[in-house]
C-alpha cells in the first residue's frame, strides 16, 4: 500500500500540473519541469484524450497507473481545461478525482465524486486543498494524502462488480450496437440486462421489465421481418368479415416510442379502434366529411360532395403533431390531427435523445439475420442514425410515398449469443460489421456472478481441460451459471457432483456427440473434476487409494 501512495502522490501531482499548463502554457508553474517537460522535449505531450480508450494521453501516467486494486486512467477535454470534465478515474467507473479551481490559473482542491456519469450528477465523497495533500512538497506522503487514496480505493472494492458492467455501457454508448459473445453459461443476458439498467438508471429486476425504455425478444429460426419490423396481421370486424391490417412489429414499435413515447402509439391504437365506427368532420373550410379507419392503420376522409377519397396516414398526423408539417392535404390533415389530439387530450411531447432506449436481442444468431432487418441493417448503422439513415420498409407502399422509417440514436441494441450453437447460421458480414463484439469468459463470468474462490478453480481447472481436446476452444468452456443455485447464488462445495450429473456432463455430451473418442474424453474430463472435488474435500490422490 506503501506504494500506491506514493504513485498516487506523483499521479495528482502530475494531474494538476498538466491541467494548469493547459490552462496558461506558462512554463514556470509549479511541476511543469518534472512532469510536462520531458514529454515536450520529445514533441509527444497530448493535451487532451481518452486514457481508458487507450488514447495517448494515458503514456504520460503509465508510470503512476496501476494499482493493488486496479487502474486509473486520465482523460482531459478541450477547450476549457477549468470545466468539470477532466478527472483521474478508476477505469471503466464514474468513480473520478476532479479539480477545483481558485482563478483561472490555479487548482486550488481536488475532489473524489461517484456515481458521475454524467458528470452533472455526481456526487461528492471528499474534497482536500492541493496544499493539505502535501502535493509537490518533496516529501513522503502524508496522512491527509493516505486518508484521500484510502476513500478513493474504497470505492472502487465497493463498485468492483459495478465497474466492469460500465465498461460495457461506455462500449455501448460509443458504437451503438454490441453484442456478447462466449461459452454458455456466462451470463450473457444477465449481463446485458444489468447494462440496460446502467443505461436507463433503474435498480432492479422488476422496475427494468416494467420500464418503457427497455425491450426484450428473443430470436429464433421461424422469426421473421414481420415479427421484428412490420408485417400483415389478420384481423375481423365486427360482422365477422376477415382481412389483413398493416401492424408494426416489435423493435418499429420500440423505435417509435424511443421518438414520440408511448402514449401516442397507445392512443392511435384506440383511435383506429374508435373509427372502425365513423364520423363526422369539417373541413379547414368548413365541408363536412366523413372520418373511418381504412383496417390498415390509416384514416379515410370521404367529402360528401362526392369528391375523391382522402388518406391520412399515421406519419402525417404524427408529423403535424409535433413538427406542424402539413406534407399533403392540409385541409383534412389539421382537422383530423386536432381531432385526434383533443378526444384523447394529447400532448404532443418528443422524447428523443433524453433518455436511453435499449433493446435487447437474445440468442440473436439463432434467426436469419438479413432476413428479419431488412432494410434496417443501413438504418442501426451508427453513422446512420436518425433520420438521415431514414428508408422505406417494405410495406410503405400502403402507407404513403412520404412515409419513412429511422432507427433514432437513442436506441441502443444488445446481442447475446453462443459462438458454438450447432443450430444457427453464420452471422451476415453486411449484419457483424455494424456490431462491436464483446466476449464474456468464463473467468469473467466467475467474478460476476460472485462464484467462491474454491468453486472458481474446479471451474477453471475442468476448463482448461475442455480446451486441450482436438478442436476445442475457450468458446466450449462451462460459465459461472452453471454453479449457481435456484436463487442466483455460488453453491455450496459439497454440491459439485449434482452439479456434474445434471448440468455439466449433459452439455458436454452434446458437445462430443459425433466425436470417434467422444466417450473417452468424456471420461477424461470427469476424472479431472473429481480432481478438482478432491482438492475442495482436502483429499489428496494418494489417500484416496489408500496409500
Amino acid at each position: 500500500m506503501n506504494n500506491d501512495y506514493k504513485k498516487f502522490k506523483q499521479l495528482l501531482e502530475y494531474f494538476v500540473a498538466h491541467l494548469e499548463y493547459c490552462v496558461t502554457n506558462n512554463k514556470h508553474n509549479r511541476g511543469y519541469d518534472k512532469y510536462i517537460k520531458p514529454f515536450e522535449e520529445k514533441g509527444s505531450f497530448k493535451r487532451s484524450g481518452q486514457g481508458y480508450n487507450g488514447n495517448l494521453i494515458q503514456n504520460q501516467i503509465k508510470n503512476w497507473e496501476n494499482y493493488t486494486n486496479g487502474k486509473i486512467a486520465i482523460s482531459t477535454y478541450p477547450p476549457s481545461y477549468t470545466g468539470g470534465g477532466n478527472y483521474l478515474h478508476w477505469i471503466f467507473t464514474s468513480i473520478n478525482v476532479i479539480a477545483v479551481w481558485q482563478n483561472a490559473n490555479s487548482v486550488e482542491y481536488l475532489r473524489i465524486v461517484k456515481n458521475s456519469y454524467p458528470i452533472t450528477n455526481a456526487e461528492e465523497v471528499l474534497t482536500l486543498s492541493v496544499e493539505k495533500l502535501g502535493l509537490f512538497d518533496d516529501q513522503e506522503p502524508n496522512n491527509k494524502l493516505k486518508h484521500f487514496f484510502d476513500n478513493f480505493n474504497k470505492l472502487i472494492m465497493e463498485e468492483k462488480g459495478k465497474g466492469k458492467v460500465f465498461q460495457y455501457v461506455q462500449k455501448l454508448k460509443n458504437s451503438k450496437n454490441i453484442i456478447l459473445t462466449g461459452a454458455p453459461g456466462t451470463g450473457k443476458t444477465f449481463l446485458a440486462k444489468e447494462i440496460a439498467k446502467q443505461m436507463i438508471g433503474v435498480e432492479d429486476d422488476e422496475a427494468l421489465a416494467k420500464s418503457l425504455q427497455f425491450g426484450f425478444v428473443q430470436f429464433h429460426p421461424s422469426y421473421d421481418y414481420t415479427d421484428f419490423v412490420e408485417g400483415l396481421r389478420p384481423t375481423n370486424d365486427d360482422n365477422g368479415n376477415i382481412g389483413f391490417e398493416l401492424k408494426d412489429g416489435i423493435f418499429k414499435k420500440f423505435c417509435n416510442n424511443a421518438v414520440y413515447g408511448k402514449t401516442f402509439e397507445e392512443l392511435y391504437s384506440k383511435f383506429m379502434e374508435d373509427l372502425l365506427t365513423p364520423t363526422l368532420c369539417e373541413t379547414k373550410q368548413n365541408k363536412r366529411f366523413t372520418l373511418k379507419s381504412n383496417g390498415k392503420n390509416s384514416c379515410i376522409a370521404i367529402p360528401e360532395a362526392g369528391a375523391t377519397t382522402i388518406y391520412i396516414t399515421k406519419e402525417m398526423i404524427k408529423e403535424y403533431l409535433y413538427d406542424q408539417i402539413e406534407r399533403r392535404y392540409p385541409s383534412y390533415l389539421v382537422p383530423i390531427a386536432k381531432y385526434f389530439q383533443e378526444k384523447y387530450k394529447f400532448i404532443p411531447e418528443k422524447t428523443e435523445n433524453n433518455k436511453n432506449y435499449v433493446f435487447v436481442i437474445d440468442e440473436i444468431n439463432r434467426g436469419e439475420i438479413s432476413k428479419i432487418f431488412g432494410e434496417l441493417f443501413f438504418s442501426i448503422d451508427p453513422t446512420y442514425r436518425g433520420v438521415k439513415g431514414a428508408v422505406k420498409t417494405q410495406y410503405a407502399n400502403m402507407q404513403g410515398d412520404d412515409v419513412f422509417f429511422y432507427v433514432p440514436e437513442n436506441v441502443y441494441i444488445i446481442g447475446c449469443m453462443n459462438d458454438i450453437d450447432r443450430s444457427v447460421e453464420s452471422f451476415d458480414f453486411a449484419m457483424r460489421r455494424r456490431f462491436t463484439w464483446i466476449e464474456v469468459t468464463a473467468e469473467e463470468s466467475a467474478i460476476n456472478m460472485g462464484l467462491t474462490e474454491p468453486i472458481t478453480k474446479a471451474m477453471t481447472g475442468l476448463n482448461e481441460a475442455i480446451e486441450n481436446i482436438a478442436g476445442f476452444s475457450s468458446a466450449y468452456h462451462i460459465g459461472g451459471a452453471y454453479f449457481l443455485n435456484t436463487d442466483g447464488n455460488c453453491i455450496q462445495d459439497e454440491e459439485l457432483e449434482n452439479v456434474w450429473d445434471y448440468r455439466i456432463e449433459p452439455l458436454l455430451k452434446e458437445y462430443l456427440r459425433g466425436m470417434p473418442n467422444g466417450k473417452n474424453e468424456l471420461e477424461e474430463l470427469k476424472k479431472v473434476f473429481d480432481k478438482e472435488i478432491k482438492k475442495l474435500k482436502g483429499v489428496s490422490d494418494n489417500e484416496n487409494n489408500g496409500q
